[in-house]
């Protein structure tokens, strides 16, 4: 969500839209703000510094990189240079005393990557878990701030028999680097390894070296919508003929409003007779009440490969549980 504030110094007309850095160590390099001036003539504003909050809850302060006043035309905009003076602070520990003993973590260095749910279907559907989260090794290291690594580890769980197993398993860990590169647009580029664990036989596996981007685009009252395509090339010679149904790319779109509904889907080989597509329908419990930190979620899929195992089958699920993250 773009952070409006308006400078005490700037005339009436003259609006400052920032993007709120990732953190303050990302606003230490320095964050672009932009001057909008709506009214019919040209303007002139002083810098002056802008109280924000970033992108991972730390409030700060933002302070021209030049205070000489600017002049807006009509109608236009300028871009202004900003950034924190105050050094970011030392990483410290998030400890936690539990009934087995003192456990302890950087926890502020994890975020969400993939959703983390439980959903259940009717019969041979039966039940998909997913746990996925990355972290950022080396946050306030300057260039080094991108490098993320990611673990998502997919379970098929069949209910509907009286053994309750575990048919399939998809474990995806990956690494990557990450940047923001223009406003509301992120870019990336990494390494995955898609395996179902399995020993040399009936193991599936897979590498690829990718590049993704997402561009956001807001849409007014905290509502977004979302473009996220998806490249990727294999490497080794595992994958066997698994590229004629995953294909070398992916697209995925989501609208959503923050804390509300949001609807999210991706097509993977879109243009290929072996396409795969996917729908998430998400909605915070706690707009219900109760204080939940939990999502409804449901997850719709038809296509090849749902599984890794069952890559060369042609499936349609519909599933409905919880979710932690979306």
């Amino acid at each position: 969500m773009l952070l409006l504030a308006l400078l005490a110094a700037a005339p009436p007309q003259i609006r400052i839209v920032a993007e709120p850095p990732a953190s303050i160590a990302a606003a230490s390099e320095g964050v672009t703000v932009f001057a909008l001036n709506e009214g019919d003539a040209a303007a002139d504003t002083v810098p002056v510094p802008i109280d924000v909050v970033a992108a991972d809850g730390a409030s700060l302060r933002l302070m021209p990189e030049n205070d000489a006043a600017v002049s807006v035309p009509a109608g236009g905009f300028r871009r202004l240079r900003y950034r924190t003076t105050a050094p970011p602070p030392p990483a410290r520990e998030t400890v936690v005393t539990t009934a087995e003993g003192t456990a302890s973590g950087f926890l502020d260095r994890f975020e969400p990557h993939e959703p983390i749910y439980g959903v259940f279907g009717f019969g041979s559907d039966g039940a998909k878990l997913q746990f996925s989260l990355a972290v950022r090794p080396f946050d306030g290291a300057g260039v080094l701030d991108g490098v993320r690594v990611a673990w998502t580890q997919t379970m098929f769980w069949a209910i509907d028999q009286s053994s309750g197993p575990f048919r399939s398993t998809n474990y995806s860990p990956e690494v990557y680097y990450q940047r923001s590169i223009a406003p509301r647009l992120v870019a990336a580029g990494g390494y995955a390894h898609d395996s179902n664990g399995r020993g040399d036989i009936g193991s599936i596996d897979v590498n690829r070296l990718y590049l993704a981007a997402s561009y956001a685009l807001p849409l007014g009252d905290d509502w977004q919508v979302e473009v996220a395509p998806k490249l990727w090339s294999y490497v080794g010679t595992g994958y066997r003929d698994l590229d004629r149904y995953w294909g070398n790319w992916s697209l995925g779109a989501a609208i959503g409003q923050r804390d509300g509904l949001k609807l999210a889907a991706r097509l993977r080989n879109p243009l290929g007779a072996r396409r795969a597509g996917e729908v998430q329908l998400s909605y915070p419990l706690a707009r219900i009440g109760g204080g939940t930190a939990l999502y409804l979620f449901g997850q719709a899929f038809s296509g090849y490969g749902e599984a890794i195992d069952d890559y060369r089958l042609r499936t349609t699920t519909a599933r409905i549980g919880i979710s932690f993250t979306r």
